[in-house]
């Protein structure tokens, strides 16, 4: 196997397969956080922690949401399982809770289009247990 052929099989690895997206948002007086965990087919694991203006826990959900769709999506992510703690997120985006504030309609139109460029998708809620780094994460970032 050439060089060229080893890369393109890592490329291809990385972008065919299910990528995992933890998520979540933090909020507090000292401003908020974004904590994203993204993990490849490959197993290889992007992390980061985002430190925002003040948004309300809510919007800071969403917020955290949409650039790790971004980005998994621009990375070639086709499949993408996202995992999140927050219940009312989850059902705004299966449309089985309604989105009444104008803001959170904007959000959640921006998440709607962004998963229309998936092949697959799934979002899951999740306990904030089984959600510890993406929360540890996002309290990192409205903390600091």
């Amino acid at each position: 196997m050439t060089l060229a052929t080893k890369e393109a099989v890592l490329v291809l690895g990385m972008t065919s397969g299910v990528w995992t997206f933890f998520t979540d948002g933090a909020s507090n007086i000292k401003g908020s956080g974004l904590g994203a965990v993204l993990i490849t087919p490959l197993g290889e694991t992007l992390s980061q922690a985002i430190r925002t203006i003040l948004f309300t826990n809510n919007e800071a959900e969403y917020k955290a949401l949409i650039p790790g769709l971004e980005l998994s999506r621009g990375l070639g992510s086709e499949v993408i399982k996202i995992k999140c703690d927050s219940q009312l997120l989850v059902n705004q985006v299966y449309g089985s809770f309604d989105t009444k504030e104008e803001r959170m309609q904007q959000y959640l139109n921006k998440v709607q289009a962004l998963l229309a460029r998936f092949r697959e998708w799934s979002i899951v809620h999740i306990p904030r247990e089984e959600n510890i780094k993406a929360d540890a994460l996002a309290n990192l970032g409205s903390s600091t």
